[in-house]
């Protein structure tokens, strides 16, 4: 190891090994009959030692909850500051969220069990999230007021309505038994939307003109 190059830390290493053989689990077996000492095993350690850093298997959940949300808020950020014009980038932050937890649950058949025995506990950790996509969204909205294409009074409230919103899209699944029913369901609700806020736009220009 060269002079100044940290070495691993043997806790994260050990964290990140609890986790990834948590979710291939949990993944092929389901949240109800995976076990810590189940947990343990896959990951090559003492269940002493799991519990060194989560007190419960739904501790376990919550951590692999946040680790796709991390994940999907990165990609956000990404979306917001790219290329495309204010709608556009709105439209790609929404759909993203919405997609990309879809296929997520969709991949594991025990997807839609998880969320429902744990949706309580995964809606109050999650709720961050929730405001912080709001202000990304209110930035979008921002810059759309500032280039004369949106109208929209109060951007940080209509952020966080339209974040708030579009979680109801969000696992668990009620009514969307298909990627391309929530997908179009979705668009068409964002159509409204955004020709609200191009119509008040454009009323707005047209009364400053004949003002």
């Amino acid at each position: 190891m060269s002079l100044g190059q940290k070495e691993p830390d043997a806790r994260y290493d050990k964290r990140d090994a609890i986790l990834k053989a948590a979710w291939g689990l949990i993944r092929h077996y389901g949240y109800g009959k995976t076990t810590i000492d189940d947990i343990a095993k896959r990951a090559g350690v003492g269940k002493g030692t799991v519990y060194l850093y989560f007190r419960s298997k739904v501790e376990i959940m919550l951590a692999l909850t946040e680790l796709t949300n991390d994940r999907i808020s990165a990609d956000l950020e990404r979306i917001a500051k790219g290329e495309g014009s204010p709608e556009e980038r709105l439209r790609a932050c929404l759909m993203h969220r919405i997609l990309t937890l879809f296929d997520i649950v969709q991949k594991s058949p025990h997807g839609a069990e998880i969320i429902s025995s744990m949706l309580p506990e995964i809606v109050e950790r999650l709720d961050r999230y929730v405001r912080a996509h709001g202000v990304l969204l209110a930035g979008i909205l921002r810059e759309g007021v500032a280039s004369g294409e949106m109208s929209v009074e109060n951007p940080d409230a209509a952020g966080r309505l339209l974040a708030e919103l579009f979680e109801f899209l969000t696992p668990p699944y009620y009514r969307f038994k298909t990627r391309r029913s929530l997908e179009k369901f979705a668009n068409e609700t964002l159509d409204l939307v955004l020709a609200g806020l191009r119509s008040r736009a454009a009323a707005g220009m047209k009364r400053a003109a004949e003002g």
